[in-house]
């Protein structure tokens, strides 16, 4: 089943969410870009099940790694607190990811652009780089990260 065709905004210091030109699926590199930022703002879990305890490594735990006092304090923390949510991100797609999809859903890496605090906001400019492009425009996800 595709994804739903939806596109998230952060460029004027707004989050915004749209509905795409298909809104009910989309596939290739914009499926990509949905699965990696619901990939990166998931939080990996852990949990005790049977007195064993269970880790789910999937996701980016980009929430948790930047929303502590200390990465707040300088730009440099939180830079890097998102460039491993990044590695988190991609580590789990990549283990996750069925070999049998196109190479336009494939990813192959993606790196951190840009950071930006605007007011009381944190924005990332997060470029993801496919296995196979389907244009030549860059792929660039404008998110949100958190309230300061």
């Amino acid at each position: 089943m595709a994804d739903i065709d939806y596109i998230t905004d952060f460029s004027n210091g707004i989050f915004e969410i749209t509905l795409g030109d298909n809104p009910t699926a989309v596939t290739g590199n914009r499926a990509l870009m949905n699965r990696f930022e619901v990939t990166f703002m998931t939080k990996t879990r852990s949990f005790i099940y049977r007195n064993q305890l269970l880790m789910d490594n999937y996701g980016g735990n980009a929430p948790t790694f930047v929303d502590q006092p200390q990465v707040l304090e300088n730009t440099q923390g939180i830079a890097t607190a998102i460039a491993a949510a990044i590695d988190l991100t991609v580590q789990s797609i990549l283990n996750d990811q069925p070999v049998n999809i196109p190479d336009t859903e494939k990813l192959s890496s993606a790196e951190l652009i840009s950071l930006d605090a605007v007011d009381d906001m944190i924005g990332a400019t997060i470029e993801i780089h496919p296995v196979q492009y389907e244009t030549s425009e860059a792929l660039r996800l404008n998110l949100p990260i958190t309230k300061r």
